[in-house]
């Protein structure tokens, strides 16, 4: 396990060299088109918890992998993706630590600014904005059988819908048609979020509900993380362990259940290590929903730094 260890400390410090700097750090990992989209795609399915759902999810897989190469061999050829989606993971964390840092200001187009235009709804506004509807429904049971409740009600299945049809069949589509694959999802989506949203502000005009000021003052602004940054440091330095151990155990097909088994004692510093970042969370918004939204609010940031080196307009 010596030339493993090597290349692990090798990896690390060349990553490590390259933290401070959101060009550096996009040089060093050099993700593809298709390994930045599904990161993309990922982070948008992280609803509920937001970035804390996405880093359970990927550190899950490795000790699944584990798990069932106890039994049989067949998980051995997922190896190399679970390796590929690692590798993303870290990029996100060290992203991340960035954001709390906040060391990474994104250039905002012409277009994007306040012109007086028709308003545009992030995928986190338009998130409240269902959260909202569906707790007015609750307060409100005759709300079920307004025209607007129903419309948006059905935009957001026809919006899951989208999103599951785009995780089944991206994957399986030749590259040469991937990409406008790619842009006929996104103008359907955007389609459903235009719906949805012109049936938010009808569904305000005509009742009682108060509109919230998505404008509020960003957690970024309100709260410190300044704390949980060597904590980000060190969920990465772990995860590009578990990315260079399952590559070494793809590349070199020996002892492969001896070498991933290697990885086990650090299930659980990775739970305790969540756990205490959404604890912090807790903590400075001082309640459930604040600390899921903090997550959120993560999630979103990193979306966003993505999506514009998918554009390459940093």
């Amino acid at each position: 396990m010596a030339e493993l260890e090597k290349e692990i400390i090798g990896s690390w410090f060349e990553i490590k060299s390259n933290t401070e700097n959101i060009i550096n750090l996009r040089d060093h990992f050099d993700l593809t088109d298709i390994e930045i989209k599904n990161t993309i795609q990922k982070l948008h399915e992280s609803v509920e918890e937001g970035i804390i759902e996405y880093k359970k999810k990927i550190f899950a897989k490795p000790f699944s992998i584990i798990n069932s190469l106890n039994f049989d061999a067949t998980a051995m050829p997922l190896l190399k993706e679970v390796s590929n989606d690692i590798n993303s993971l870290t990029y996100v964390i060290l992203l991340q630590r960035l954001i709390a840092k906040k060391a990474i200001k994104l250039k905002i187009s012409q277009d994007q600014e306040d012109n007086g235009m028709e308003k545009h709804y992030s995928i986190g506004e338009v998130g409240e904005i269902i959260k909202e509807v569906q707790e007015e429904i609750i307060k409100h049971p005759d709300l079920k059988s307004n025209k607007n409740v129903i419309n948006i009600l059905i935009q957001v299945q026809k919006y899951k819908k989208e999103l599951e049809s785009i995780r089944k069949i991206l994957p399986n589509l030749p590259p040469d048609k991937q990409e406008n694959f790619r842009i006929n999802s996104k103008n359907t989506i955007n389609d459903i979020l235009s719906k949805l949203v012109a049936s938010y502000e009808a569904l305000l005009k005509e009742t009682n509900i108060t509109q919230k000021n998505p404008n509020t003052q960003s957690v970024f602004e309100t709260y410190d993380f300044s704390p949980i940054i060597e904590l980000l440091k060190k969920q990465a330095e772990i995860s590009d362990r578990i990315k260079i151990t399952f590559a070494f155990a793809d590349r070199e097909r020996f002892k492969i259940l001896e070498t991933v088994r290697t990885l086990k004692t650090l299930e659980e510093k990775i739970k305790e290590s969540l756990k205490k970042e959404y604890d912090y969370y807790h903590s400075v918004s001082l309640s459930e929903a604040g600390k899921r939204d903090v997550s959120r609010q993560f999630c979103l940031e990193a979306i966003k730094v993505l999506e514009k080196q998918s554009e390459a307009i940093f």
